[in-house]
C-alpha cells in the first residue's frame, strides 16, 4: 500500500493543487493521499482567506483522502520549522511512505545536494555566510550567496544562473527545507517532486488557469467578494462551489482584520516582552517600540518596519506570533517534544475510511477528532501547544464574528469534516 504526503496551505484550494493531487496519484498509484495543512493561520504570518474547515472540505472533495491539521506554533513559524514541522507530522503518522511536493525547478538531485549542503554546514559555507550577514545582508540572501558560492568551487558543471534562480523561487526554498528535514530526521521517507507549472508563487496576476493563490487572494480582496464568478477558471469545481458558499455566509479575512488587537497589544507589551516574542528579538523589539507612534494598520506597520536585512515576512510572522501568544519558549517546547506530539484530524473522505484504521494502528501519538476530548490523551507540555491551536481558532472567529455580527463558532464545537 502506498500513502502519500502533502504540507500544504490550501490558501485557496485550486486547480495548481488538483493538478499536484491529480498527478501524484497518475504517477505513483498512490492509494490514499494525507495532507497536513495550515490551520487558520498560515506561514507568511497571515491568517487564512478562509476558515480550515472550508479549505478542508476544499481539499477532501478535490483528492485529498485525509486532512491532518499542521500545529498552529509551525504553521506560522519560518520555511525551516514549518517543514520540518511537516515531515515530523508525516514521519508521526507510522504509514506515510512518500512526500510529494512542488519546484519550480525538476532537478532534485540538486536540490538534494544544496539540502545536504545546509545540514552539514562546512566551514567554507559558514564563512561566506558569516560575511555576508556582518554586511547587513538579510539571512536568506546571505544563505542564498553562500550555498552559491561553495557550490560553484565545489561542482563547476553547476551553471551559476541556475543556482541563483534555485534559491530565490519560494518553491525551490521549501523543497529543499522538506529535504534537510527527511535527512535530519532520517525520516524513512521518499522525496517525490513534482515540477510546479504555470504561473508564479509571487505572481499577483490572473493569468492562466493554473494562476497562484496570491493572485486569487488578490483579486478577491481587491474586488469584493459579493460576486466570485471572475475566480471560477482558477479554482476546480467542486472548490468553486465550497468557496462559494463559504463566502455567501462569511466574509474573507486579511491580515488589517487584526490590526486593533495588534495596536493594543503592542502598546500594553514591554520592549522585553515584544523581544521575547516568537521569530523576535531585542533589536527588532526596540525598532518597533521607537516606531510605533507611527502604527496605522497591521499591513502598513510591516511595510514601515522592513529593513534590508529583515524582511516583510518575518515582521508578519512576529505580530501574528504577539497575536496568538506566541513565544520563543513555545519553539523550544515544541522541538523538545519532536514537533509534534499530537495529529488533529480535520477531515476524511468517507470512502476512505479504512485510511484512519491504518492510522490509528500506526501513528506514533495521540489522534484528536474532538477537541473537548484531547486533555486527557495530551501531556501537560502538548497541551500548551494544543492550546495554541484552540486559541488560534478562537481568536480568528472572533475577529469573523465582529466582520459579520454573527456568533462566534467555538471550536469546543465544531465537527471534523466528513465528505
Amino acid at each position: 500500500m502506498r500513502i502519500i504526503g502533502i504540507i500544504a496551505e490550501y490558501n485557496p484550494f485550486h486547480n495548481g493543487h488538483a493538478y499536484q493531487i491529480e498527478k501524484i496519484r497518475s504517477l505513483t498509484q498512490a492509494d490514499f493521499v494525507i495532507a497536513a495543512m495550515s490551520g487558520n493561520f498560515v506561514q507568511r504570518g497571515e491568517p487564512a482567506l478562509i476558515d480550515k474547515y472550508a479549505r478542508t472540505e476544499m481539499a477532501l472533495s478535490c483528492g485529498a483522502d485525509l486532512v491532518i491539521e499542521l500545529p498552529a506554533l509551525w504553521a506560522t513559524a519560518s520555511a525551516e520549522l514549518f517543514a520540518s514541522a511537516g515531515v515530523a507530522l508525516m514521519r508521526k503518522c507510522g504509514c506515510v511512505d512518500t512526500l510529494c511536493f512542488g519546484a519550480e525547478t525538476d532537478n532534485l538531485s540538486l536540490l538534494k545536494e544544496v539540502a545536504s549542503l545546509l545540514v552539514s554546514e562546512p566551514e567554507d559555507y559558514k564563512e561566506v555566510l558569516s560575511s555576508c550577514l556582518k554586511k547587513g545582508m538579510s539571512y536568506p540572501a546571505a544563505r542564498s550567496q553562500a550555498v552559491c558560492s561553495y557550490l560553484k568551487e565545489a561542482n563547476q558543471q553547476i551553471p551559476a544562473d541556475e543556482l541563483a534562480c534555485l534559491l530565490n523561487e519560494p518553491n525551490n526554498i521549501l523543497a529543499i527545507e522538506y529535504l534537510k528535514a527527511i535527512q535530519a530526521q532520517n525520516a524513512a521517507i521518499t522525496p517525490y517532486l513534482i515540477q510546479r507549472t504555470g504561473d508564479g508563487y509571487h505572481e499577483a496576476a490572473l493569468n492562466s488557469s493554473l494562476s497562484s493563490a496570491t493572485a486569487i487572494r488578490k483579486e478577491l480582496l481587491s474586488n469584493g467578494w459579493n460576486d466570485i464568478t471572475t475566480l471560477n477558471p482558477y479554482l476546480p469545481e467542486a472548490a468553486y462551489s465550497i468557496f462559494k458558499e463559504y463566502l455567501n455566509l462569511y466574509p474573507p479575512v486579511s491580515v488589517n482584520d487584526f490590526s486593533a488587537p495588534l495596536s493594543y497589544l503592542l502598546l500594553q507589551q514591554s520592549e522585553a516582552q515584544l523581544a521575547f516574542c516568537g521569530d523576535s528579538n531585542e533589536a527588532i523589539a526596540h525598532r518597533i517600540k521607537n516606531l510605533q507612534k507611527q502604527f496605522h494598520s497591521f499591513e502598513q506597520f510591516c511595510q514601515l518596519l522592513k529593513t534590508k536585512d529583515m524582511t516583510y515576512t518575518r515582521i508578519s510572522r512576529i505580530f501574528t506570533h504577539l497575536l496568538l501568544q506566541i513565544t520563543s519558549e513555545d519553539y523550544r517546547l515544541g522541538k523538545s517534544l519532536d514537533y509534534i506530539p499530537y495529529l488533529r484530524i480535520l477531515g476524511f473522505r468517507k470512502d476512505a475510511s479504512r485510511l484512519l484504521t491504518i492510522l490509528s494502528n500506526y501513528a506514533d501519538v495521540p489522534m484528536i477528532s474532538k477537541s473537548a476530548n484531547a486533555a486527557p490523551m495530551l501531556s501537560s507540555d502538548a497541551a500548551r501547544l494544543f492550546d495554541l491551536d484552540v486559541f488560534a481558532g478562537e481568536l480568528y472567529e472572533n475577529i469573523l464574528s465582529g466582520k459579520t455580527r454573527q456568533d462566534a463558532r467555538s471550536e469546543f464545537v465544531r465537527n471534523i469534516v466528513r465528505v
